[in-house]
């Protein structure tokens, strides 16, 4: 994703910031050079390499990074169906692996979080859902993309 930050002089920089998992550090380049990594750790935002950045370029990007909700949904989805769902591994920001918990009707599950997962997506790109029932032996994939409700235009013919 892009951050943008006006320079000194007004000139609007454009910096890539970069996660290439969810286990991995975000990543901050510039021109196509690593300016350093930053990570989370027990909800405080630390740097990890590079030279330390400014506190207002820290501030900037980790404030985006939280606004951009890549760790939201598997808390969302635990919420939704914290009584059919074991676990939410999130392997990217467009892929989730999902554990059904034992003794719940999985194929019933499937039509129901077919059905309403899309109210909980907030990005606009689609989202690939991998869900298995408790032992592994049922599973289905759904790909998915944020409801979107159409307004009510009125207008003058």
């Amino acid at each position: 994703m892009a951050y943008f930050l006006p320079d000194e002089n007004d000139k609007v920089v454009v910096y890539q910031v970069i996660q290439f998992s969810p286990a991995d550090p975000w990543r901050v380049v510039l021109d196509g050079e690593l300016l350093g990594s930053f990570d989370k750790f027990e909800g405080q935002w630390r740097q990890l390499s590079g030279e330390d950045f400014s506190n207002q370029l820290f501030l900037g990007i980790v404030n985006f990074v939280d606004t951009q909700n890549f760790n939201d949904l598997p808390a969302a989805l635990m919420a939704r169906w914290n009584k059919q769902i074991q676990e939410v591994v999130s392997r990217s920001d467009q892929e989730y692996l999902i554990v059904c918990k034992a003794g719940i009707g999985f194929n019933s599950f499937e039509g129901i979080f077919s059905r309403f997962v899309s109210g909980l997506l907030k990005d606009e790109w689609l989202v690939s859902f991998r869900v298995f029932n408790h032992d592994f032996s049922q599973d289905f994939t759904l790909l998915a993309k944020p409801l979107v409700l159409e307004k009510n235009i009125v207008g003058w013919d």
